[in-house]
């Protein structure tokens, strides 16, 4: 049985002040930036409560400040992924400006779109502004549920085309899924979309009741766990395809990996709930929130730096510094799950409250997992194969962000072939078929395709 959306409480409406520093504040991983509330669509499960009109979003920052904010998030976060998504960011007439000096601050930046606005022309000129990718959201695998859900006949074709556009430019492509009632038996469909779609990634969002999200039919706990270890068989099916559940972070307890382990298919700080941990996200007029369904701000980039929200941000020092209460807290993955904190807000007004979406209960006799991991930097893996000079060169000239998948996934495998030296010929060797080892796109080379986009059909 499926369960209706409770609306948000009002306490996600206040905003939180700058506290005491956080004694633990890596570097985010990815930063979710709305670019503007501006949408060419209505889609009913919009969390940001997109507007079709410009006049409604008459606070977003200018290019000037949205190119400070650039330089902040690189200065912060070298090699992170930087998501510009909207709204529809291909209505911000500078995107590609933003796009040009993200990537020149060694960001990885991916344009999160609709797709339907995404012609040939356009999606050539990200790519050579220096766009790694795109996400293009498609939640469904045939036209019908995708059309009523984002209330426009023909998107979801239009979206399809952004895909084939995206691809031939030489971008990477990340197909975006929202799951349902309605679509959540369609999982191996959406696996062959995206494969024969050239996809590097396919992500699954699983609801969170926020914004007009509030009208939609969840899915119950139970199809919860039945959805995600559908999902898990199907990445351990497709290893060529990354295939992740995002806002699930249930997903870490059914692989069995605790926080700092890995696999050779998910990284070790993947799938668990990464809000204010290694995740941040900027609104279009510049607050700065924890995760992109939590709307309490942490502070304001127009009077304060991104470096100083994200290591004293009220919300960011709770996350990185307690442990979630409730059944939560008692929990044997209470730290390397923890629940989702957008959902626990929305239901409870609380950011460390429980997450009542999930079914699983502990064994009687299991204890709390050990709280001694909160805060914690994420450990890297230890490699028993020294770098070689010429394989250590390649690795650099990969994006930051998947840089550090690179490199667990070639020191596992040199790990578990008692390998003494790392060469260019093994990395090359363990790359998956969709997901080469992409170099970052040159600016001045025009649209020709990135590795990573060749073959049959990021967040780690």
């Amino acid at each position: 049985m499926s369960a209706v959306c409770e609306p948000a409480s009002r306490a996600a409406d206040r905003g939180s002040t700058v506290g005491p520093a956080s004694a633990a504040a890596p570097a985010p991983r990815i930063v979710s930036w709305n670019l503007t509330r501006v949408c060419n669509l209505a889609c009913a499960h919009c969390y940001l409560d997109a507007v079709q009109r410009r006049s409604e979003a008459s606070d977003e920052l200018s290019t000037g400040e949205a190119l400070r904010v650039v330089a902040e998030v690189g200065a912060l976060a070298p090699g992170a992924l930087l998501v510009l998504t909207g709204g529809e960011p291909l209505l911000r007439r500078d995107l590609d400006r933003i796009v040009a000096a993200a990537a020149a601050a060694d960001l990885m930046p991916v344009v999160g779109s609709n797709g339907v606005l995404l012609t040939s022309t356009r999606a050539a000129a990200l790519r050579a502004a220096g766009a790694f990718g795109v996400g293009i959201s498609i939640d469904s695998v045939t036209p019908r549920f995708h059309d009523r859900l984002r209330g426009l006949p023909g998107a979801w074709r239009r979206a399809v085309g952004g895909v084939h556009a995206a691809r031939d430019a030489g971008l990477g492509v990340l197909l975006q899924a929202t799951l349902f009632e309605d679509n959540r038996a369609d999982l191996a469909g959406f696996v062959a979309l995206a494969r024969d779609a050239g996809a590097m990634a396919l992500n699954f969002f699983f609801l969170v009741c926020t914004g007009r999200g509030v009208t939609q039919t969840d899915l119950s706990g139970a199809q919860y766990e039945a959805a995600l270890a559908e999902i898990a068989r199907l990445q351990a099916a497709h290893p060529e395809l990354m295939i992740r559940a995002r806002c699930a972070p249930y997903a870490r307890r059914m692989l069995g990996l605790h926080a700092g382990e890995g696999d050779a298919l998910h990284a070790n700080w993947s799938s668990a709930c990464l809000a204010g941990r290694s995740y941040l996200r900027i609104t279009p007029a510049g607050a700065v929130t924890v995760c992109p369904y939590i709307a309490r701000a942490e502070g304001s980039l127009r009077e304060a730096t991104l470096e100083r929200i994200w290591r004293e941000g009220v919300g960011f020092v709770r996350l990185r510094g307690e442990l979630p209460h409730g059944k939560c807290g008692r929990c044997d993955w209470r730290v390397s799950c923890g629940g989702c904190r957008a959902r626990a807000l929305a239901a409870a007004g609380d950011l460390m409250a429980e997450d009542d979406k999930c079914a699983y209960v502990p064994a009687a006799d299991a204890l709390p997992e050990p709280a001694s991991r909160v805060g914690q930097p994420v450990a890297t893996l230890p490699a028993t194969a020294q770098w070689t000079a010429p394989a250590r060169a390649l690795l650099d000239r990969i994006p930051g962000f998947v840089r550090a998948r690179v490199r667990e996934r070639v020191e596992h495998a040199a790990k578990a072939a008692a390998l003494e030296a790392i060469t260019p010929e093994f990395m090359l060797a363990q790359r998956p078929r969709a997901v080469a080892l992409a170099e970052r796109p040159a600016q001045a080379a025009g649209p020709a395709r990135p590795r990573a986009a060749q073959g049959p059909s990021p967040r780690g």
